[in-house]
Parts: structure tokens; C-alpha cells; sequence
């Protein structure tokens, strides 16, 4: 199973290919029993006639049973099919020579439909392979047929177009195979990328979550119940509660979705518990669930806004707005207080950037806050869903590589022009033949310059010349002089313009190849009027074989693409949310863990409701200090320094430590001095204590003040 995950669109490819490769075998095996006549045709004896129709029927059978075969299975099934080809092609003159079987006939057609051992090649061993298979039946077969005394017309062009057409197929199989792997192998890669990226995600989301519960709930019980009335006690054993369930649920994901009827009653609540007036706006979408850890982080933002407007600006009026912005949400809370000069807030400050800011941008939202002196506050917040994985699409690249187009494009050009040459020994008069040859090799020069989406004047350009080259068949291309009838040899511009519209396919203008095909099938038809039709018969089939199955592959490659990118990015999605609740819910286990063990007893001890002891009131205070070191004591924050600033909480002291420049370097050795002298610092200090690193530039490295003293370190 994991094999073929990790292979899964190179499994879907050579299924598609094998598949095709079994209807080009039905059709050529349809095609000699229905289509192609081979009046002298070499007697070959019946075991090897069986031999030949057993063949094609395993590729076939090999279409059909690939659909439920393994990767390597595939692979061993086409080798064999290919292998089984190379043998009967080979075997051909030793069984004709001991069975003393007739040396001067036509070579059996489905002996030179190469483009079945090809195609099966590539699928088996891969691109390079189905070229050196073409390569020996380029040259073996022309052998044979020298051996066999068969150098017709009709076998020099059959031969040239079953050579182009296997050429046409294996550009595209290796093409398909190629991006399959690519596929694959990008799929991994970024399958790890962001298995890391969604733990690296995972941990700065919990730290958020934690850090936003840390503010909201834990700080608040600790420090009002460090300094509680009686009246007090049943408000922080109730808030105690709230905070030890909250340490509870932050070792919970939160998976799911939330209806935006169920997030719009639950922001009214809110609002009616601060007071405010809470505002909808926009249509709602009746399409849009609110992932639930965006739902808690919005609502969470907003309660807190609105606790730090009932705080700071209590003879304000606040509103509570929701948003309908397109499949996006916005809450905003207004007040309109006096406000505040951002840059006069201290770093000590967590109500913002730690339950607002900090908490949205866990989630993938945004949060910004708009005020100035006079004028209000406005916590803005929003928040817009990803791109969904069906509405991607791949990129619009050609089915090859334009060295590859090339190539293919002047074999092309090339074999058409050989083709043209023989004019000068089937026509009395050569120019229709030359001129037929001339229009091919620049429609195949123009079509294969580029890999890309042909453009209309490409498609115009080629079309133009392949339609002449098929017109010059009413000039006596179609009956050469030593025939008294339209052959197949004569036939040939028709299925060179077919090639020309299979490499439009490969510019994935299918449609228009199809279009076309009628059109030059059409022509060619004409150019025979009043017939005979027997070889016209073979001559249109074959072209309509090159088009449709170029046709068909292009379209199925262009399908994979799209199935590709889509399984990318639901793979992605899939691998991401599993690292990050594997992540996510660890590292929340083990602070929660952490948390029972320290602050625990303590929350449970002020949820009884009863006053506390001097020992647990110092307790309360070295734990809500220590909590807010976790998240903002940044370097200062390690064990000999946190023990210090605990004993001096233990004798009542306020200490805070702030280190907010995390861009200012400091070495190893001058940050261990530093510690070294904060602790002497907190065992010194008396009533309140604030230790600071400075930014960069200034001429101390960090001060430290106490209500006895004020010292300064490094400067």
C-alpha cells in the first residue's frame, strides 16, 4: 500500500498507457481481418500465425488485467509483450526459410505495427528503451523485407509511417511516464516540506492558543487571587473553573467546522454580556462553515477587546460588527473611549499582542488595531478560507519539451521528404510528390517549434499546409504510373497530414486536429473519386488511428495533470493536518502535563472558594511571574535566572523581565555574564523589579530597577 502511494500517479500512467496500447493492438488486429488487403502476403505457417494473433491478444489481455495490477506487475506484463514482439519480428525469415514458405510475398502488416512493442517498451524500461526498440525495428524490418524481396511502394511507405507513428507514441508515453514520476517525486518533496512546515505551524499555534488562555484566564485567577477580598472568593473559584477547563480543552484539537448561524449567536452573546450593541452585515453565505479553531480564535479576540474597552474606556459605548466579506468573515469591536498612542505602550503589555494579534495569525486570520488618541479603538479581524484543491489547475506547459517537439518535428520533416524523393521514381511527373513533401516538412517545422499551447496562426499556418499537401493527391499523387489504380504508397500525403495533426495534439489543440481530420479525410476521398477504394480503405484508417489515439493520449495526459494537481493538493492537505495534529496535540499534552503538575493544585485550591494561606499566596504570585516569563522573558528565561526571580516573588517582590529585541545578537558568553548578574540583581531587589535587554544601538546591553536601585549592564 505504501508503495503504491508513493507511486500512485506513475500506477495511474502506465495503466492509461497499457490500456491504450491494447486498443492499438485490437484495432491493428481489427484492421488486417476487416481492412488492410494483402493480395500476396507470405504464407507463413499456421502455429506462427497463431503465434502472431496470441500476441496481440495478450496485449489486450494485458489492457484489461493492468487495471487491478501492481506498478512492477505492469511493467513485467508490457516487457513481456514487447519481448514476445522483438521475437516474432526476428524469428520471421527462419521460419520462412525452414518451412520452405514462399520468399516472395508482402511481409504479413501486423508484423510492422511496431508501435505495439514500442509503447510497451517505454511502459516496461522506460523512454531510452522504447527508442532502442524502435531503433532495431527501424532496422531490422527494412532487412527482412530485402531478405523477403518485398521493396514495394506500399512497403517503403508502410514501413515510414508505422516508423513515425511508434515515434509519435513513445514521445508521448515517455512524456506521460515522465511527468508521473515528476509527480510523484515533487509529490514527496513537498509532502515532507510540509509535514514540517505544518509541525513548525502546530507548535506556533499551541504556543498562541496557550499563551492567549495563559492571558485570558490563568494570569487573571492567579493575580486577583494573590491579592483577593472575601467578597472576592466565589468570582475567582468560579474563573478558577474556567481556567482549569480551559487547560483541559488546549490538550483537545480543535477539528471541525462551525455554521455561521452558530458563530453569529454565539458573537451576540458576547456582545450582551459586555453591553454592546452587536451589528450584522453584508448577505451571509450560506455556503461558509468557519473552521472551529478560527470560530475560537475570533471570538476569543473579540471578548477580549471588549474586556479591554470595559477596562480602559468604561463610559464608552462598544459595538460588536460581523462582516460578510464574499466566503471570508470580519469581527470588528469599536468603542469609542479615548484611545491611545500605540508607541506609548510598554512591552509588558500582553492584552494585544497576545490575545488579539497573535491569536488570529495562529489561524491563518489577521488582526489589526486602529486607534489614536481621541478618536476610539477599533480591533478589526478577519479571516478568508484557502483555495479549495478542486478549483486548482496545473500549469499550462507542453505535453513535451521544445527540444523533444523539435526533434520529432525534423524526423518528420525528414521522413516526408524521403517520401517525396520517391516521386521521382513512381511519377512521371515528381512535382505534385515534391510538392506534397514540401508542404509536410514545413507544416511539421512550424508546428513543432514550440512545446506550448499552439497559437491560432500556428494552427492556421499548419493546418493550410497540410490541406494542400493533401490536395496534391487530385494532381496523380494518389495513382503513380506504374499502378493503374490509387495505392496505398500513392496515399501517402493523407497520412502525413495526419501525423501534422497529431502534433497538433501534442499542442494540445485536439479539437481542432479532429476537425481537421475529417476535412483531409474528406479531400483525399475526393482525390480517388471514382475509386477503387480497397487501399483507401487501409490509408484513412491509419490516419484516423494516428489522430484519435494521439488525440485520446493527449486528452488523458492533459486529465492526469488536473487529477494530479488536485491529488497533490488533497495529499498536502491530508499529510499536513495529520503532522499537525500529531504535533499540535503532543506539545498541548505536554504543557497541559506541565501545567497539572504546577499550577494544578493551585487552580483547584482557589476553586474550593476559600481564602488562602500566606504559603499559596506566595505561590500564586511566583507561578502567575513565572507564566509571564514563558512568553516574554525571551533569553532571560532559563532555569538559575527563574529560580532567583522566584525567590524574590516568594519575599513579594514584582518582577518582570523583558527581552523584545530578539534581533539584537548577543554572544554566548557575554548573555551567560548577563544572567549571572540579573541574579544578583533579583536577590538584591525589593517591591517592584523590571529587568530589561536594551535594542541595538543603545550604549547598555540591559538595565535592571528595583525600588532600591538601578543598574545597567554593558555600558
Amino acid at each position: 500500500m505504501r508503495e503504491r502511494s508513493a507511486h500512485r500517479h506513475e500506477l495511474l500512467t502506465s495503466r492509461l498507457l497499457t490500456a491504450g496500447n491494447g486498443a492499438v493492438s485490437a484495432v491493428a488486429a481489427l484492421g488486417f481481418a476487416t481492412v488492410v488487403v494483402q493480395p500476396d502476403a507470405l504464407a507463413l505457417p499456421l502455429p506462427f500465425q497463431g503465434a502472431i494473433l496470441s500476441l496481440y491478444g495478450a496485449a489486450i489481455v494485458v489492457a484489461l488485467v493492468a487495471l487491478a495490477c501492481s506498478r512492477r506487475a505492469i511493467r513485467m506484463l508490457n516487457g513481456a509483450v514487447a519481448i514476445g514482439y522483438l521475437l516474432l519480428v526476428a524469428s520471421t525469415w527462419p521460419v520462412v526459410a525452414l518451412t520452405r514458405s514462399e520468399s516472395s510475398g508482402q511481409l504479413s502488416w501486423v508484423l510492422t505495427v511496431n508501435a505495439i512493442a514500442v509503447l510497451a517498451a517505454v511502459i516496461a524500461w522506460g523512454q531510452v528503451a522504447g527508442w532502442i526498440v524502435l531503433g532495431v525495428l527501424a532496422v531490422f524490418v527494412p532487412l527482412l523485407r530485402f531478405a523477403l524481396a518485398d521493396t514495394t511502394a506500399n512497403a517503403i511507405t508502410n514501413d515510414l509511417q508505422a516508423l513515425g507513428a511508434a515515434m509519435l507514441l513513445c514521445a508521448l508515453a515517455g512524456a506521460a511516464l515522465g511527468r508521473a514520476r515528476r509527480a510523484d517525486a515533487a509529490a514527496a518533496a513537498v509532502r515532507e516540506a510540509d509535514v514540517r512546515d505544518a509541525e513548525s505551524s502546530a507548535r506556533r499555534d499551541v504556543e498562541a492558543r496557550a499563551q492567549a488562555l495563559v492571558h485570558d484566564e490563568v494570569l487573571a485567577t492567579l493575580a486577583f487571587a494573590a491579592r483577593a477580598s472575601t467578597e472576592m472568593l466565589p468570582v475567582l473559584a468560579a474563573q478558577a473553573h474556567r481556567a482549569r477547563a480551559a487547560l483541559a480543552a488546549l490538550a483537545t484539537p480543535q477539528t471541525g467546522t462551525v455554521a455561521v448561524s452558530a458563530f453569529r449567536s454565539e458573537l451576540q452573546d458576547l456582545a450582551r454580556a459586555h453591553g454592546a450593541e452587536f451589528v450584522e452585515e453584508g448577505a451571509e453565505e450560506q455556503s461558509v462553515e468557519v473552521p472551529a479553531d478560527v470560530a475560537a480564535a475570533m471570538t476569543g479576540a473579540a471578548e477580549q477587546a471588549l474586556i479591554n474597552a470595559r477596562v480602559h474606556a468604561p463610559d464608552s459605548e462598544s459595538s460588536l460588527t460581523l462582516r460578510h466579506d464574499g466566503h471570508g468573515l470580519r469581527v470588528a469591536v469599536s468603542d469609542d473611549g479615548p484611545g491611545f498612542d500605540k508607541r506609548d505602550v510598554t512591552p509588558g503589555r500582553l492584552g494585544i499582542a497576545v490575545s488579539i494579534l497573535a491569536r488570529l495569525r495562529s489561524v491563518g486570520g489577521l488582526a489589526e488595531v486602529h486607534t489614536e488618541p481621541g478618536r476610539g479603538v477599533v480591533v478589526d479581524t478577519s479571516w478568508q478560507p484557502g483555495v479549495p484543491a478542486a478549483a486548482i489547475q496545473p500549469p499550462s506547459v507542453g505535453l513535451l519539451p521544445d527540444r523533444d517537439m523539435r526533434l520529432a518535428g525534423g524526423l518528420f520533416a525528414a521522413g516526408h521528404l524521403l517520401l517525396a524523393a520517391c516521386s521521382f521514381v513512381w511519377l512521371r511527373n515528381p512535382l505534385p510528390g515534391l510538392l506534397a513533401g514540401l508542404a509536410l516538412a514545413a507544416a511539421f517545422v512550424v508546428v513543432s517549434w514550440r512545446a506550448d499551447r499552439a497559437r491560432a496562426g500556428v494552427v492556421v499556418c499548419a493546418a493550410a499546409l497540410a490541406v494542400a499537401a493533401v490536395c496534391t493527391m487530385f494532381a496523380g499523387v494518389a495513382v503513380p504510373d506504374t499502378a493503374g489504380m490509387p495505392t496505398f504508397a500513392g496515399m501517402w500525403p493523407l497520412v502525413g497530414a495526419s501525423f501534422v495533426l497529431g502534433m497538433l495534439c501534442l499542442r494540445s489543440r485536439p479539437r481542432t486536429a479532429l476537425v481537421l481530420l475529417v476535412t483531409v479525410v474528406a479531400l483525399a476521398v475526393m482525390a480517388v473519386v471514382p475509386g477503387p477504394y480497397i487501399e483507401m480503405r487501409a490509408a484513412v484508417m491509419r490516419a484516423v488511428v494516428v489522430v484519435v489515439a494521439t488525440t485520446a493520449l493527449a486528452v488523458s495526459i492533459r486529465t492526469l495533470d488536473r487529477h494530479v494537481e488536485r491529488d497533490r493538493a488533497l495529499t498536502r492537505a491530508a499529510s499536513t493536518e495529520r503532522a499537525w495534529l500529531a504535533e499540535g496535540t503532543a506539545l498541548a499534552r505536554e504543557k497541559t502535563a506541565s501545567w497539572d503538575a504546577t499550577i494544578g493544585p493551585l487552580l483547584d485550591r482557589i476553586g474550593e472558594g476559600t481564602a488562602l494561606t500566606d504559603a499559596e499566596v506566595a505561590q500564586c504570585l511566583v507561578h502567575e511571574g513565572a507564566l509571564r516569563d514563558g512568553y516574554r522573558a525571551g533569553r532571560l528565561d532559563v532555569p538559575v535566572v527563574a529560580a532567583a526571580a522566584a525567590r524574590a516573588r516568594s519575599r513579594g517582590v514584582d518582577v518582570v523581565l523583558i527581552d523584545d529585541v530578539a534581533d539584537r545578537d548577543i554572544d554566548d558568553d557575554v548573555l551567560e555574564r548577563l544572567r549571572a548578574w540579573l541574579v544578583g540583581e533579583l536577590d538584591r531587589a525589593d517591591g517592584s523589579f523590571i529587568a530589561r535587554i536594551l535594542p541595538d544601538g543603545r550604549s547598555a546591553l540591559a538595565t535592571a530597577s528595583s525600588d532600591t536601585a538601578s543598574t545597567r549592564f554593558g555600558g
